[in-house]
């Protein structure tokens, strides 16, 4: 049976809305609040009232007086005249999110639609006919006319729908079988509900819902990348595992990141590692020979009273030139785990991703209100009567937080880009091969990953101008302030898939670097296994990794150059596997 959800124009929530747009949940209508509102209209117009938008003109026409046989032609007219979008399709996602956030508006009563109005955006919605609404044409103020035309037109039977994969005009599409079949016929048009349809700011809502739930899912997969890269460097972890240093900051999302990544490294015995810590593992394991063990224990010793004391590289020299190159790795990377910190795209994780953490939030809340709103124009407050010409149809709060959630997002690719960059680097990668591979010359490893996280990065700096910053006037300078809200979200998405590509590369060189570590521990007879050294939740992620990939089935995949566009893809195919295993650790 099919999960549904009850629309009555005040409860919708991002998670309902994403049920509908991406897992097909149907839905039914509460219409116990339009018989008000429409039944005022309809009296407006049998008495010949000035409504604007009914009989007026809209827009800059709004001097014009319309008759009031013309006033369903009117309403008609709007949308056919309106619907003139172009470039792409929206997605099939985004097209149900518009459709359920645009039902759910009407049904909150003030926008004086019918009954059939509400039942056959329904109808649509629950058989997955969907209209096709081309991606450009809006600019966020009088709402989305544009777009919000093209998704009302296949109400009345015209515009163009997709159903089960296959593109039709409407018209052709109701006199199919399909159609048929299931019921559906055209609806005609109320005295307002051409602008019930098409002005308000659905379109903008919806495609930053979508942008939303990336962003959600993102911060969360990123954080996992993050957490495995703090494995394999074994990072210290004084910067997010002390809760002073964030308690003192105060910045929620700072917080937040920092008990996320503590909740994702519980267990682990690579994180925090320090130089005596590895020193004693050497000696308690190691076979090493007795004039440096001598060495050793002495160091040790000397640690318990002076901090200060590092390994001496004479030492490491030493035995690199008696041959004991493994033994000397080992020392080096403890050598370097006396440092008491690390690089700012390792340390500074709680502040920027929490940073994020806050904008993500934020623009949260705004949109969860904006499900919700009357946006409209002209509403109409029947218990008041009043029919009123507000601005409730304008973008600009929605695209405000949109153009904020781009620069946030952006940022998460970016100190993962540098992530990328310190683990592919053999001066900052702790003693890992030089873009983790072994034979470096012959095989380039995941040297060029770096590059194209690089061009993602850029390519965001463009994307990530504020489109809200930008106003065009319309309709003869009627509609002089705009939002280009729409154009914010839709960037707002293509920022979030471009930063997801970035975190399957730092993901990649994650899996990678654990594995050359572990090597580099089985050398010199120290525990190797993830399983003895990983937290529990690096232990599964790295188990999903495997599993997306044949290549990684392999113990030496690290070892040689492969095609590495498929290994990509693999990887990024399991995006959602990485989701649920970060939602199950940080709820």
């Amino acid at each position: 049976m099919s999960k549904s959800i009850l629309l009555n124009g005040d409860a919708l929530t991002r998670k309902d809305v994403i049920n509908v747009a991406v897992s097909n949940y149907q839905v039914e209508v509460d219409i116990s609040k339009l018989s008000a509102s429409l039944n005022y209209i309809n009296e407006k117009v049998k008495n010949e009232k000035i409504v604007y938008g009914v009989t007026t003109g809209f827009g800059s026409n709004t001097n014009k007086m319309i008759q009031k046989e013309d006033a369903i032609d009117l309403q008609l007219n709007l949308l056919r005249s309106h619907a003139c979008g172009v470039g792409k399709p929206l997605s099939r996602e985004i097209v149900r999110a518009i459709m359920v956030i645009r039902l759910n508006t009407l049904l909150k009563g003030y926008s004086g639609v019918q009954e059939s109005t509400v039942n056959q955006l329904a109808f649509l919605i629950n058989n997955q006919i969907h209209p096709v609404i081309p991606e450009k044409g809006s600019v966020g103020a009088s709402g989305d006319l544009c777009p919000l035309s093209h998704m009302a037109l296949p109400l009345l039977g015209e515009g163009e729908i997709e159903y089960k994969g296959t593109t039709y005009r409407t018209e052709d599409f109701m006199e199919s079988e399909d159609a048929k079949a299931i019921g559906y016929r055209p609806i005609t048009l109320g005295y307002k509900e051409g602008l019930a349809l098409n002005n308000g700011t659905t379109v903008i809502a919806a495609v930053a819902t979508i942008a939303l739930a990336k962003a959600d899912n993102l911060i969360k997969v990123a954080t996992l990348s993050t957490a495995l890269i703090y494995e394999s460097l074994c990072a210290r972890d004084s910067a997010f595992r002390f809760d002073p240093v964030h308690q003192i900051r105060k910045h929620s999302g700072q917080i937040e990141i920092a008990q996320w990544l503590k909740t994702l490294l519980e267990g682990s015995k690579l994180v925090g590692i320090t130089q005596k810590e590895i020193i004693e593992l050497l000696l308690q394991n190691a076979k090493i020979p007795a004039d440096v063990r001598l060495q050793l224990e002495q160091l040790n010793t000397n640690v318990e009273h002076d901090e200060q004391v590092q390994i001496s590289n004479k030492l490491i020299f030493k035995l690199r030139s008696e041959g004991y190159d493994d033994l000397a790795y080992i020392l080096q990377f403890a050598r370097l785990k006396w440092k008491p910190q690390d690089s700012y795209s390792i340390r500074c994780v709680p502040q920027v991703f929490g940073a994020s953490k806050v904008a993500i939030d934020h623009a949260s809340d705004i949109i969860e209100n904006e499900l919700n709103a009357a946006c409209d124009n002209p509403l109409i407050f029947a218990d008041e009567d009043r029919v009123v010409s507000g601005g409730n149809f304008h973008g600009q709060p929605v695209a405000l937080v949109m153009d904020y959630l781009k620069l946030a997002v952006a940022e998460i690719g970016n100190i993962t880009e540098r992530q990328l960059n310190k683990m592919v680097d053999r001066n900052t990668n702790d003693g890992l091969p030089p873009f983790l591979i072994d034979g470096t010359g012959l095989n380039s490893g995941l040297m060029v990953t770096q590059y194209a996280a690089a061009s993602i990065v850029s390519e965001n700096k463009v994307l990530v101008h504020p489109a809200s910053a930008d106003s065009v006037p319309t309709c003869e300078n009627t509609e002089d302030h705009v939002s280009m809200g729409t154009i914010a979200a839709r960037q707002a998405i293509e920022i979030a898939e471009n930063v997801e590509d970035i975190v399957v590369f730092a993901i990649m060189a994650g899996y990678y670097a654990i594995h050359l570590r572990m090597r580099q521990f089985e050398k010199v007879n120290l525990e190797s296994s993830l399983e003895g050294m990983l937290a529990p939740s690096m232990v599964e992620l790295c188990k999903t990794i495997r599993n997306s990939n044949k290549a990684y089935q392999k113990e030496d995949f690290f070892e040689t150059d492969r095609f590495i566009a498929p290994e990509t893809r693999a990887v990024k195919s399991s995006w959602s596997e990485f989701v649920e295993l970060a939602e199950r650790y940080l709820g």
